[in-house]
């Protein structure tokens, strides 16, 4: 079984805004976004409608200074 790191508080994944340069506040999955009900969906479920390779957690970024946002995509590890 295949866990993201960040969303399991394994590791801070440091990420700096492409505009003013200021580090990003990391968010929730992309997949957490689509509905209400969505963060109360299985992984293995939301993973299927993601369109990402597998083994890929998707990360809204937002820039606390200038609004900037952005997406990262983070390699699940084994656990």
């Amino acid at each position: 079984m295949y866990i993201c790191p960040v969303c399991n508080g394994f590791y801070e994944y440091d990420k700096y805004c492409s505009i003013c340069g200021a580090k990003m506040q990391i968010l929730d999955r992309v997949e957490n976004y689509y509905d209400d009900y969505s963060p109360y969906l299985s992984y293995r479920l939301t993973d299927l409608n993601d369109g990402d390779p597998p083994n890929i957690c998707t990360h809204y970024c937002i820039c606390p200074y200038c609004g900037n946002k952005e997406v990262i995509n983070i390699r699940n590890i084994e656990g």
